[in-house]
């Protein structure tokens, strides 16, 4: 399980997350009592709500202080839920290919990424320790033959196995976890044409071996959103669009991103000439069914069936509002 790492050298202050807000703990009011799915937390002041069992099989996410096993509730604060739900945004589910999967495959080798109810329909492996207050799961091809290991499908039989988090005692660091390596990051790419630009392959290097790569690139896609955001609200300033220009169009790496673009760009146009062709059929349908019934006025078929069944007579400027509906709509029709 990913961790939030404090700065080398600083230890973990007793108590360090009760200036955090943290989620409250809810109950779906219309699902059986009992049942683990029931739990969600909810953040009011972020308007974020989330299942307990996806937050405690998050990949990147702990519980921020100890678990009082005479408070059920447990301790995941906002902050750290909203860095786990932005991370999950650029995770694909192996199983329903939608992002926002969080759930990763314990194995370090393997790269599947899951939603928590996703992994289950997928025959994952739920693997939980009481005692040291870890929560894995594991694909089926990963699983291990491990005693205590919970087979997916018996959710309910895992309530009873849930310990707290792990949290090391005050004054020691946390260490950096095992698994940091999703989202995978592969550093093969042809790198930017700026000067000096391989000299800092060493440095990426030892970022990978220190377990930070992640971090690093967090940071990087935490500015690109940020920028995103700007662009989307009109309030990027000249100097991000030229970060993004820079990023863009001086670099090989996204090369292939913007040949996707083009495609995108193509599929976009298509669509927009299929509905513009619709809009025109509608016209003309709705253009035919007018006259159809202007011409049943001027043939006095409506006044015979109004005459017929007792009911008053369409009013005497009906048939000149006809014409100058026909006449508009094929001025319509020429425009289009």
């Amino acid at each position: 399980m990913a961790q939030e790492i404090p700065p080398a050298g600083d230890p973990v202050p007793a108590g360090a997350c009760q200036d955090k807000e943290k989620m409250e703990k809810r109950v779906c009011a219309l699902c059986p009592k009992g049942q683990d799915w029931s739990v969600i937390y909810f953040a009011p002041s972020q308007n974020i709500a989330a299942h307990e069992n996806c937050l405690l099989y998050s990949s990147g996410l702990v519980e921020c202080e100890d678990h009082n096993h005479l408070n059920k509730a447990r301790n995941f604060d906002v902050q750290s839920v909203r860095k786990e739900i932005w991370r999950g945004r650029r995770l694909k589910c192996k199983f329903c290919n939608e992002g926002g999967a969080t759930v990763g495959c314990d194995k370090e080798s393997c790269a599947k990424n899951y939603h928590f109810f996703c992994a289950k329909k997928d025959n994952g492996i739920l693997q939980v320790d009481g005692v040291k207050g870890t929560y894995k799961l594991f694909c089926q091809q990963h699983a291990p033959e491990i005693p205590g290991t919970s087979q997916s499908d018996e959710g309910p039989s895992l309530q009873k196995k849930r310990g707290r988090k792990k949290r090391l005692p005050p004054g020691i660091p946390e260490q950096p976890p095992k698994k940091l390596g999703r989202p995978k990051i592969h550093m093969t790419e042809e790198p930017c044409s700026h000067k000096g630009a391989t000299g800092h392959v060493p440095f990426l290097k030892k970022c990978k071996e220190a377990g930070l790569l992640n971090e690093l690139f967090e940071g990087i896609l935490e500015k690109l959103d940020s920028i995103q955001g700007k662009l989307l609200n009109d309030t990027a300033s000249e100097s991000d669009y030229e970060d993004i220009d820079a990023l863009l169009f001086d670099c090989e790496l996204f090369e292939d991103t913007l040949i996707k673009f083009q495609e995108v760009i193509q599929s976009k146009a298509s669509e927009q000439e299929e509905r513009q062709r619709q809009l025109k059929q509608q016209l003309e349908a709705l253009g035919n069914l007018e006259q159809t019934l202007c011409s049943f006025q001027e043939n006095g078929d409506l006044n015979h069936s109004s005459s017929t069944s007792g009911s008053p007579h369409l009013p005497k400027d009906h048939q000149f509002k006809c014409q100058e509906s026909a006449e508009r709509q094929a001025g319509s029709e020429d425009s289009l």
